[in-house]
């Protein structure tokens, strides 16, 4: 057992678009018992990859019996009238703590023309979001709209990816933007840099289930030796208090 209550941030539902095992909400709560996740916040990779509409309903009907499950609501830069409306409809569900972005599939850069007017609603709205974020161009770009909207709330997904050291640099200077590092490329010292640069309240631990076993990260996170006070923040309070998870 774990001494503390692990939140996982960052977790999938449904198949991604190349070979794998993905399953439906039973393997996201298989990963979970298995590895004493207290609880999780899914977004669909149906309505990242194809549908956001239909994604998005079928995560909250997936959801709905399953109160350790939390939900992002897919929202795309191309439809932004139709990303505002399904955040009205879903944030009237508890089970919708945020937003999430994946400009990759959107095909939009974050620096794009088209990217600003949805990160305003999403601000405006007053929940956190969790934003893909690879490479140093977007890194900067994520920053540039974290300051716009200061009291807004962003958890850059992959810590920038292969541009994690970039994304602790911006952080620094970007105090409404928080770090979660699951990534297909495990490097050493991500974890401990973060924290000795943020602080251990701006770092959280996400493991992009199903896309992989929770085994993967929580492995990298282990590794970094982390103190059972920074533990119990990073791997779960820092999650609680982002999202309002008052169960847990």
């Amino acid at each position: 057992m774990t001494p503390y209550r692990l939140i996982d941030a960052h977790q999938h539902n449904g198949p991604w678009p190349f070979p794998g095992r993905y399953g439906g909400i039973e393997l996201n709560l298989y990963y979970m018992r298995r590895y004493n996740i207290a609880a999780a916040i899914l977004s669909s990779t149906e309505a990242i990859v194809s549908n956001m509409v239909r994604g998005n309903a079928r995560l909250a009907e997936g959801m709905a019996d399953h109160a350790e499950l939390y939900g992002y609501v897919v929202v795309n830069p191309n439809q932004l009238a139709l990303s505002c409306q399904q955040m009205d409809i879903y944030y009237a569900h508890k089970q919708f703590v945020g937003a999430k972005i994946h400009p990759t599939y959107a095909g939009q850069l974050l620096s794009s023309p088209k990217m600003a007017p949805l990160i305003r609603e999403i601000a405006e709205r007053g929940r956190p979001a969790l934003i893909h974020t690879w490479g140093a161009g977007e890194v900067r770009a994520l920053a540039a709209h974290a300051q716009r909207w200061p009291n807004w709330q962003v958890l850059m997904a992959h810590g920038g990816g292969d541009a994690w050291r970039e994304a602790i640099d911006v952080a620094c200077d970007t105090p409404n933007i928080y770090l979660e590092f699951c990534c297909s490329a495990v490097e050493s010292s991500k974890i401990e840099r973060a924290i000795e640069a943020l602080g251990p309240q701006r770092v959280l631990f996400g493991s992009d289930a199903t896309l992989f076993d929770p085994a993967y990260m929580l492995g990298m996170y282990e590794e970094a030796g982390l103190s059972p006070e920074v533990q119990a923040l990073v791997m779960g309070g820092n999650a609680a208090r982002l999202f309002g998870l008052s169960a847990c």
